[in-house]
């Protein structure tokens, strides 16, 4: 599973230090579901990659953009799903002492992903 943060010049270390411990978390714990192996999700799992908006870029401070595999039971509920997600974000970063604003985009689809892990 992949996240994008895509953050704004004004978005504070601490923040970003904030998302980068918690965000696997939230994430792992909203998209698990119960009962099938494939659908076991652990933090390790979950794969985040930071970059910095243009001066150019337009929107949100702080944009989180989420690439799930679509299974049954998340597609049905994938709206309730962002919005949890948004919502636990927005108190991480007011938890670090900063009050921006943030969008979050899930993307359930069909993932198709080979990675090689030299021993």
């Amino acid at each position: 599973m992949n996240v994008a943060i895509v953050h704004k010049a004004n978005v504070k270390d601490e923040v970003l230090d904030a998302l980068a411990k918690d965000v696997p978390s939230i994430i792992s714990g909203l998209l698990e579901i119960r009962g099938g192996k494939m659908a076991i999700l652990k933090p390790e799992q979950i794969s985040l990659q930071f970059s910095q908006a243009s001066g150019r870029d337009t929107g949100a401070d702080l944009r989180i953009i989420v690439l799930a595999r679509s299974l049954g039971p998340r597609t049905a509920v994938e709206n309730k799903l962002a919005g949890a997600i948004l919502e636990k974000v927005v108190a991480l970063v007011k938890g670090a002492g900063s009050d921006c604003s943030v969008t979050v985009r899930l993307y359930l689809t069909e993932i198709g992903a080979a990675e090689h892990i030299p021993a």
